[in-house]
């Protein structure tokens, strides 16, 4: 995709430069982080990070020691990696011969980030918002004085906070202009390689020059965790399981809004889009993607 430049995020001193709106929440997380936070430790196997996921529908997974303390963090984005989608994916073609259905009783920490952002409980709202989008994370760990893993607060719930807000930039301002997208006859392992090579958590699908769905990391971890797809893994047949092309997988009904439009009307859409963003269209052609991301940068700033 190409870069975007969002004017105004820092002021000439280096600190935030976030509205108003933002400024006068209150400093206490307590009631807007989720709790409990669905967590597991390092030693626990993978396959038991990708069941929470599923059934729990989050996208990320802390980290703890046995008494709690945050160690780092796991994401849909590292399990496609490991499906096959990066270097993770050596775990299973080195350390486990090829058996997949092997590797995936590999320990969560083969597969977490280490250096995991977080904030305590008593942190600014402000600081919290700014540290998400300075260190583009899409989460963060909610700890307490200790380290103990408390709870989590997420781009969406900031959106879902901060969106009474009236928001009349434009769509146009603030999405990332010209899209990656994957032909829906590619494989998913390729796509999964796509998402992981450019930093991605989901894909717009296209058939020729028309949209026809987008396939996110949740949307990958999901097809891989259930049904027909996991029964073959028990037969170490991975490569089978992911030659299966994307369109097969992907979410349809994609929601397309046009550059023009004011953010307040779109932020609904984003909110119960189910995949965390629209695309833009123009002409016919899909010019631009609006996120969750983008909608709190956009809520954040003057």
């Amino acid at each position: 995709m190409s870069p975007k430049v969002i004017r105004g995020i820092l002021r000439s001193d280096g600190t935030p430069n976030f509205s108003s709106a933002v400024f006068s929440k209150p400093k206490e997380l307590e009631y807007l982080i989720q709790k409990p936070v669905f967590s597991t430790t390092s030693h626990s196997p993978i396959i038991r990070g990708v069941e929470m996921m599923i059934v729990k529908s989050v996208r990320r997974i802390p980290i703890t020691d046995a008494q709690g303390r945050l160690e780092g963090i796991v994401t849909a984005t590292d399990m496609v990696n490991f499906f096959g989608g990066g270097d993770y994916y050596n775990i299973v073609k080195i350390k486990h011969g090829g058996r997949f259905f092997s590797a995936l009783y590999a320990p969560m920490e083969s597969i977490m980030s280490k250096d995991v952002s977080s904030a305590s409980v008593d942190t600014n709202f402000s600081d919290v918002l700014a540290k998400m989008i300075n260190e583009n994370v899409g989460a963060l760990p909610i700890v307490d004085k200790n380290s103990i893993l408390i709870g989590i607060i997420t781009e969406y719930d900031v959106v879902r906070y901060l969106s009474g807000r009236a928001m009349t930039e434009s769509v146009g301002d603030y999405m990332t202009r010209n899209p990656v997208m994957a032909s829906s006859d590619i494989s998913i392992k390729s796509a999964a390689r796509l998402m992981v090579s450019n930093g991605f958590r989901r894909i717009p699908i296209v058939k020729g020059n028309t949209v026809v769905g987008i396939v996110t990391s949740t949307d990958i971890v999901k097809y891989i965790g259930e049904g027909s797809a996991f029964r073959r893994l028990l037969l170490d047949e991975m490569d089978q399981v992911l030659s299966v092309p994307v369109c097969d997988i992907m979410r349809t009904g994609v929601v397309l809004v046009k550059s023009d439009l004011q953010l307040g009307e779109v932020a609904p859409l984003i909110r119960t889009s189910c995949v965390g963003a629209v695309l833009v269209e123009e002409g016919g052609n899909v010019i631009g993607i609006l996120t969750e991301r983008d909608l709190l940068t956009a809520l954040a700033i003057e």
